[in-house]
């Protein structure tokens, strides 16, 4: 039927322009939906090859996020990821919504290894390139003790960071991953300094906040990383145990106030000597005893002024002892036999190839030979001192022996060297100042106390950036983090050519 009359195509007209507006409301409604929520980062850093068939990696988000995952398979395309939570809670601590997520690529048999894998989300048209490292086992560890040093965020106390350094080694470690966030020229100095004398054992692994708008930052309710549990500590110690797979033999979790002795004064010789008692064992749980040790920073000015005080460590009784303090215990893993943990505690194992079980947790508990003094630097000037009661049952003599061990492998070190009588002070002022503000940032941070009622993310950046009151201009790491769920609206240069119209259709002027 043909239209002929001008009601005919007047009508035809109205319908076609009907008809356009409702198709371009509908496009418009289509593309400008975006996901609802105040934090729809995912984020992620590396990914690592641990077997011929399976690359893993850790990531951040929100945890009521529902997005799912892919990745770009080689010969295979773009798959859904297999994801897994830390815990049975799937969430981390203090209240803190941003949590550690575990994702598994399974690879084809016979893959090549790829130096990057690329990663999306549903719905996404954009896709994120993440390296790649290679962790496979191998015939032999290259070290037998390693060390992972949770990050360090707004650092200030650079002689601490000595006395850690020469206590592993003293002991048997030569290998360290130091985890950077923010720290003073001083404790710049120091690092540089060791990462001349150690070379490839001290590997300064750089570890920022997540990226954030600037008119964001700071702010509870749009920064993740007011959401973020001390500076991602679940998804440090994963990535640095995923790092150190296939290199060393038994890697410890510390903090830099985690001093560690054996009885023998050889961690690894200690440590090879259990696993050959307990060869199904994937970590050993030791004991972390609350201590504390005097400090005289007033009168350290260079490096060479380092004395290591020893003497004045005093183990507290454990009726002085906070709760959640008392029963913490630190552990000490074999790389790849471990799945998912935290500070002191594991969730899973890897599986046994032979017997098929879960690799098991080893307890020494009580043990004299092998265990941690947690060293609590901070000191409070009151007028009403705590009723602090000390353990009188600590070897004072095998302190001393490490002392002097300790004294004469870093006279070594930095003897005629221009490192050691540099001048680093002033320091310690501000160092105490610094530690007084992120201990109160612990406990209240945006004008709340942080506690139960409350329910608010205990601070590491977002939150106690603002609380530091010293000045001090702290050396930061580049962005390390990529947001694989990044969404945005750009300008497109390009449109698809109409191959079709229907004006221009001959029914329609016939």
């Amino acid at each position: 039927m043909r239209c002929s009359s001008f009601y005919c195509y007047y009508s035809i007209v109205v319908l076609l322009l009907v008809f356009g507006v409702f198709n371009l409301f509908k496009d418009r409604d289509e593309k400008e939906t975006v996901e609802i929520g105040k934090f729809r980062g995912i984020y992620v850093q590396n990914a690592y090859r641990v077997s011929d068939e399976e690359v893993r990696f850790f990531y951040l988000e929100n945890q009521d996020n529902r997005v799912n995952l892919k990745s770009q398979i080689p010969l295979v395309g773009w798959k859904p990821i297999r994801w897994f939570c830390l815990n049975t809670t799937c969430s981390d601590y203090f209240y803190c919504s941003m949590a550690t997520r575990f994702g598994s690529v399974s690879l084809p048999p016979h893959s090549p290894h790829q130096l990057y894998i690329n990663l999306s989300t549903e719905g996404n048209n954009e896709y994120t390139v993440v390296p790649v490292k290679d962790v496979r086992p191998g015939p032999t560890y290259s070290h037998t003790l390693g060390v992972c040093l949770q990050p360090i965020f707004f650092f200030t106390d650079w002689t601490i960071v000595i006395q850690f350094l020469e206590s592993w080694i003293a002991q048997g470690a030569t290998k360290f991953y130091f985890y950077l966030h923010s720290y003073t020229w001083q404790t710049k100095k120091v690092l540089d300094f060791y990462k001349e004398s150690l070379g490839d054992d001290l590997e300064l692994v750089e570890w920022s906040d997540l990226p954030v708008h600037s008119k964001d930052r700071g702010n509870y309710d749009s920064d993740p990383n007011s959401r973020v549990f001390r500076h991602g500590a679940i998804a440090f110690m994963h990535d640095c145990m995923l790092r150190a797979r296939s290199v060393v033999k038994f890697v410890a979790n510390t903090d830099l106030d985690d001093f560690p002795v054996s009885s023998t004064l050889n961690i690894s010789d200690n440590l090879n000597y259990l696993s050959i008692k307990y060869p199904n064992a994937a970590q050993f749980k030791v004991d972390w005893l609350l201590s504390h040790q005097k400090q005289n920073w007033g009168a350290v000015d260079t490096p060479r002024d380092m004395g290591f005080s020893l003497e004045s460590v005093r183990v507290l009784q454990n009726e002085s002892i906070r709760w959640d303090y008392r029963t913490a215990k630190k552990l000490i893993h074999r790389p790849e036999r471990v799945v998912h943990f935290d500070m002191h505690s594991v969730f899973q194992n890897e599986v046994d190839s032979v017997t098929k079980n879960q690799y098991s947790t080893i307890d020494l508990l009580g043990s004299s030979d092998l265990y941690f003094l947690h060293l609590r630097r901070f000191e409070q000037k009151l007028v009403t001192p705590h009723d602090v009661f000390y353990n009188n049952r600590l070897d004072t003599n095998l302190l001393l022996k490490l002392k002097e061990r300790m004294l004469d492998q870093y006279s070594e070190r930095i003897n005629g060297t221009r490192f050691a009588d540099t001048i680093l002070s002033p320091w310690s002022e501000d160092a105490l100042n610094t530690m007084r503000d992120l201990e109160q940032c612990r406990c209240e941070a945006f004008g709340t106390v942080l506690n139960h009622k409350n329910q608010i993310c205990q601070q590491s950046s977002a939150g106690c950036e603002g609380m530091l009151t010293s000045g001090i201009s702290f050396i930061k790491t580049r962005q390390t983090w990529k947001n694989i769920n990044r969404r945005g609206r750009y300008n497109n240069y390009f449109e698809k050519p109409k191959s079709y119209s229907f004006f221009s259709s001959p029914y329609f002027w016939s």
